[in-house]
């Protein structure tokens, strides 16, 4: 296996961590609209566990790897003039257009973590202030539409990264690409819209 192979299929792993990372947090944003108390109890447990650190460190280095190996493929593809994924995707519209936007939508992801990150993070809110701190952040127009532009990246983010992923890793043939991208655009198109409705529902409940 050359080197080349090993970094797409690290790609393709770590960005695997960030989706499992991406529907653990979803089920606590939905678990702060169902059941607020609840939420702030497991947060504040969250928060005070010991193994924390070593997840956070964990998770922002798999980030930090994902975004590296990402750039460094876009950017060769576009030296390299390499269209060949864009021309076996002729009519599927919106994969071209996830392929084509994915450098600004992996900027907007990018730029609502460290904002989102700012907010809740550092400092970190105090037990059962978690969610108040966040509905307060989300009373200011420009942190809404920030919420909203990154949900919204990351259902097109998902979109090209399900189906590349599933190439890197040497999963997608002709036999299953059809299934593949289907079931990866219903997963990317939840993901999505789950957290695009849940921004406007904690901002107006």
């Amino acid at each position: 296996m050359d080197f080349e192979t090993v970094k797409q299929k690290f790609q393709s792993y770590t960005g695997l961590v960030l989706v499992f990372f991406i529907a653990v947090h979803l089920v606590g944003i939905i678990l702060a609209g169902i059941n607020p108390y609840v939420f702030e109890s497991y947060a504040s447990n969250l928060h005070s566990s010991i193994f924390l650190p070593y997840l956070e460190a964990f998770l922002t280095l798999t980030f930090i790897i994902h975004i590296f190996l990402t750039i460094k493929k876009v950017l060769k593809n576009r030296s390299s003039g390499n269209k060949a994924i864009l021309r076996s995707r002729r009519n599927d519209y919106l994969g071209v257009l996830a392929s084509k936007i994915q450098p600004l939508t992996g900027i907007i992801l990018v730029s609502f973590l460290i904002i989102h990150l700012y907010q809740l993070r550092f400092p970190r809110p105090g037990d059962n202030l978690e969610l108040t701190i966040l509905k307060n952040k989300l009373e200011g127009v420009h942190t809404l539409v920030l919420y909203s532009l990154a949900s919204i990246s990351l259902l097109f983010h998902m979109i090209q990264g399900v189906e590349s992923g599933h190439r890197s890793l040497g999963i997608l043939t002709q036999s299953n690409s059809l299934g593949i991208r289907y079931i990866g655009r219903l997963i990317s198109i939840f993901f999505g819209l789950s957290y695009l409705i849940m921004t406007f529902y904690l901002r107006f409940k």
